[in-house]
């Protein structure tokens, strides 16, 4: 009876014992695979974090100098140090630019809305000319080249004139330029029936800022 209680007795302190030991190893288990989880996501992390950060290294947009007095002309470069070309919308329209730019306000960046003079006669006036869409066309800044452009800080004004105006000087402040840019190009789709679309399109739009720069 006695030998019988103690083989009960050690089948129990054994079955308690498995089962803390299969505790354990699934805990040890769940822990691995946490670990090893962690490890991935942290890795796929730094993949995409560096290719962003190399995508975004290889073009840039800087200008000759960091602070300009009024009507200096401001020298501007962008410049594609990748193996692939790099595809932006340009305009034939002298008024029409590849770039935009934002002034800094107390609450953020403003992105500012003109165009820039004409020439008629051989002096700058700002009159704004009607065009037939699509406006613009989708041009490629080649591996290694830049694109350089000047301009001497003077705008149009987005409004209707019956007459040419003077041009103004923009507004002293803080200033940044932006670029809009593609890695490819699409072709685009029902051009018979929607022809203000242009023939080809940027693929996925990337932005691309310039250094700030002042305007005293």
């Amino acid at each position: 009876m006695m030998s019988l209680y103690k083989t009960k007795h050690m089948k129990i302190k054994f079955s308690s014992l498995n089962c803390e030991i299969s505790k354990r190893e699934v805990m040890r288990n769940t822990s691995l695979l946490l670990i090893i989880s962690l490890l991935i996501i942290s890795l796929l992390l730094g993949c995409s974090m560096k290719s962003a950060a190399a995508e975004t290294s290889f073009i840039s947009i800087n200008t000759d100098m960091t602070r300009y007095v009024e009507g200096e002309t401001i020298k501007l470069m962008v410049s594609n140090r990748s193996d692939i070309p790099v595809w932006y919308i340009g305009y034939p329209q002298r008024e029409l630019v590849f770039w935009e730019i934002e002034r800094a306000e107390d609450d953020g960046w403003r992105r500012l809305g003109f165009r820039l003079p004409l020439i008629e006669e051989g002096r700058e006036v700002c009159r704004i000319a009607m065009y037939e869409r699509p406006i613009g066309v989708v041009r490629d800044l080649k591996p290694h080249s830049d694109l350089l452009y000047e301009w001497n800080q003077k705008i149009c004004l987005i409004k209707i004139v019956t007459e040419s105006t003077e041009p103004e000087m923009i507004k002293r402040g803080r200033y940044r330029f932006i670029m809009r840019y593609s890695l490819d190009t699409v072709k685009s789709e029902n051009i018979a029936t929607e022809p203000w679309k242009r023939p080809i399109e940027l693929g996925q739009t990337k932005v691309v800022y310039s250094n700030e720069f002042v305007l005293e």
